[in-house]
């Protein structure tokens, strides 16, 4: 119905048929139905809000019993130490005992430290063109440092060529010249070592039996010779047995031990020399990162050279003897093989100008070729076939592009004739760059590294069995055990690991339990309550499912177990209020006097039921079917009085809309029906006045 409709309602009438009236009978209407509905709704809604708090609570009380009903919870183990040095944990289940333990060694990183020192980071680290060598955990790395690097630049490069396995860390260690270049290894455990200098790495040996033949390792002039029919190698091993077999028959040769082979000295390092150069780490040869193989290094970057001779092997009985390698497929690591300036692609045609090598000059006019790769092995057959280069330089063309070597070890010095713009021209046409450039054998003597800290394992006796690991934190000795160590035992004084049931857990659960029960009593006590002086009631006074909580429980709480047992054995009593307590001191006492009994009662026990055995249910297992029964699943008790909740919620906002709806349009229709009463009286009233103005005319005529 239009506003305009009724918006004169009350005129005609002289305002008895008003929207006042209306109003105040809506009002009224209202007050008596719809009002009654929405006080049942805020009641239901806070029922709901009541009962999800007290399910909250049973649910947080819930968790104690099931952690009290559950085996684990009696399995959990705390740890003691006596002595320094060892941090233990110890997991659910471990067997209670007292642990030896002794560290010998902890395990460290490999830290080395740079000689030359710097004013500042910025400080130019090298004014020659060079590279760094080094041997990390398998991979061999070569960093290249270009003249006028800087020692933060260089840093960098070494930790971004090595994803950060190797750093390159600069520290201020004072002084005039206060900076200097640190090399250091990530990880901890002798794997990750950094070897500097040469390296030379066999593949995986064979695995079976090696029969016979011998293996050379010429290292600082000397050969070592090993007579693999004398190491001991067998039909079945693997190749880590032989790789191992091998590498220790060395290690006995270089020590003095004949039987396995000799030192052969070729105006070379003597066999005490060698001994020695072991011993400080100047020379390694022992197994590579995987096992399998060997690793031979000299720190220096001198040369290296290994040779097979008749080497057989037999794989499995029955099976005919082939020859090995074993595993050498790179036989040698020289600087006279190694290029120390590996150019760019040069460019075809006719070149220009002059190149200049160590102040020797190679006219480049003459060369003109329709490719590059022609071009450069035009160069680098001028500079073989110089005399005053013999047996100093070498060139090589790899891919098209030349690669200098340095066959006397010393600097190779690239130029060109013309002035800087010209020299740069005729270089860059060749692919190389003017400079000074030095071999990594070389410049490794000018870097002087020292090692400061040595990578190696943790080394400790575990009830005097020795056990090496790569990291001082680890958990796979025995299952269960996580251990950490911090320092090496003191001399003849073993560490004590004592492992124990954690009896304070058990107890900490324990109070839990009480705490987390009293909450859900004064919860379900403010929920039932009923004040008569002042009639008022907790929201589910009279509510039986919430009443037959409390009884359900306490009945449970305080029953004795058929030896007898019961809560106040240990220590959990009720106050007279009806809320827990517990004498923690009686529960220690009394549980640590009978643990076994004490988890019986608290968990499960055996008996013996007409012949068979069966499981009798503790106290806390009793506690959580019980509770279970109440909050858990769709036909829990209390799960059922939330849905009836929510379902009534539903139904009385339905009422609710219904019956206002209802006096609404009542309401509306009877403002039309007044509408149009008032519209006719106020037509009536109208002709009443006509004839009365009619009439008084009659008389004012008259």
């Amino acid at each position: 119905m239009a506003l305009g409709t009724f918006a004169s309602l009350g005129i005609g009438s002289s305002g008895v048929l008003s929207w006042d009236t209306i109003d105040q009978m809506k009002e009224q209407e209202v007050k008596n139905r719809v009002n009654p509905i929405t006080k049942k709704i805020e009641t239901n809604m806070e029922k709901q809000t009541e009962l999800t708090s007290l399910l909250t609570m049973m649910g947080s009380l819930n968790t104690n019993f099931k952690n009290l009903s559950d085996f684990s919870t009696y399995q959990k183990r705390s740890t003691s130490v006596e002595g320094s040095g060892v941090k233990a944990t110890a997991g659910e289940g471990l067997a209670i005992q007292d642990i030896k333990i002794n560290v010998k060694q902890l395990a460290q990183n490999d830290v080395n430290q740079v000689g030359m020192k710097f004013a500042s980071r910025d400080s130019i680290f090298s004014s020659e063109n060079t590279s760094l060598n080094f041997y990390h955990n398998g991979t061999n790395y070569n960093i290249d440092i270009k003249a006028g690097m800087s020692v933060a630049e260089v840093g960098q490069a070494i930790t971004d060529a090595t994803n950060g396995d190797v750093m390159g860390i600069i520290m201020k260690t004072g002084g005039d010249n206060p900076y200097q270049l640190m090399i250091q290894g990530k990880d901890s455990g002798a794997q990750n070592k950094i070897y500097f200098g040469s390296t030379l790495e066999s593949a995986a040996m064979p695995g079976g039996h090696i029969k016979e033949g011998h293996l050379f390792i010429n290292i600082r002039g000397a050969n070592i010779v090993v007579d693999l029919q004398k190491i001991g190698s067998k039909i079945g091993n693997t190749a880590e047995d032989n790789a191992k077999l091998v590498s220790e028959a060395i290690q006995k040769i270089i020590d003095g031990d004949t039987t396995m082979g000799q030192i052969h000295q070729n105006n070379g390092a003597t066999q005490q020399e060698l001994a020695q150069l072991a011993k400080n780490g100047e020379i390694t040869i022992g197994l590579n990162s995987t096992g399998k193989g060997l690793m031979i290094n000299d720190s220096k970057g001198k040369d290296i050279f290994v040779t097979t001779t008749n080497v057989k092997v037999q794989a499995a009985e029955g099976v005919s003897d082939v020859s090995s390698d074993l595993g050498f497929v790179k036989t040698d690591v020289t600087s006279r093989n190694t290029p120390i300036i590996k150019g760019s692609a040069a460019q075809a045609d006719q070149l220009s100008g002059t190149l200049t090598i160590n102040s020797e000059s190679i006219d480049l006019s003459t060369i003109n070729n329709r490719t590059g790769a022609d071009n450069a092995k035009a160069i680098a057959d001028a500079i073989n076939n110089n005399a005053n280069l013999k047996d100093k330089v070498r060139a090589d063309v790899k891919d098209g592009k030349l690669e200098l070597y340095s066959l006397d070890g010393n600097s190779i010095m690239i130029g060109s004739s013309g002035d800087t713009a010209e020299q740069a021209k005729t270089l860059e046409a060749i692919g190389l760059r003017a400079g000074s450039y030095t071999t990594s054998q070389e410049f490794l003597a000018k870097m002087d590294i020292t090692n400061i800290q040595k990578a190696q394992n943790a080394q400790f006796t575990y009830n005097g069995i020795e056990i090496e690991r790569d990291k001082n934190s680890f958990d796979d000795v025995v299952s269960g055990l996580s251990l950490e160590l911090t320092a090496v035992t003191e001399t003849n004084k073993d560490v004590i690991v004592r492992v124990s049931r954690d009896d304070a857990g058990i107890a900490e659960e324990m109070e839990k339990f009480v705490e987390n029960y009293n909450t859900m009593y004064n919860k379900i006590q403010e929920l039932m309550k009923y004040d008569e002086d002042t009639g008022i009631a907790g929201v589910f006074n009279g509510n039986s499912d919430i009443r037959q909580i409390l009884r359900q429980f306490n009945s449970i709480i305080t029953t004795n177990d058929a030896q007898g047992n019961n809560l106040v054995k240990y220590g959990i009593y009720f106050n007279e209020d009806g809320t827990l307590k517990m004498d923690k001191e009686k529960f220690n006492s009394a549980f640590k006097e009978d643990p076994d009994a004490a988890v019986s009662f608290f968990r499960s026990s055996t008996s013996i039921v007409r012949g068979a055995e069966t499981e009798v249910d503790g106290v806390f297992t009793k506690l959580r079917n019980t509770m279970d029964s109440l909050i858990t699943g769709s036909n829990a008790t209390l799960k059922l009085l939330e849905t009836s909740l929510t379902d009534e919620q539903k139904t009385l906002n339905e009422d609710k809309t219904k019956t206002q709806e209802s006096i609404d349009s009542r309401y509306d229709a009877m403002a039309e029906r007044w509408s149009a009463y008032d519209q006719m009286i106020a037509k009536i009233n109208q002709q009443a006045q006509t004839v009365t103005n009619m009439i008084q005319s009659m008389y004012s005529s008259n």
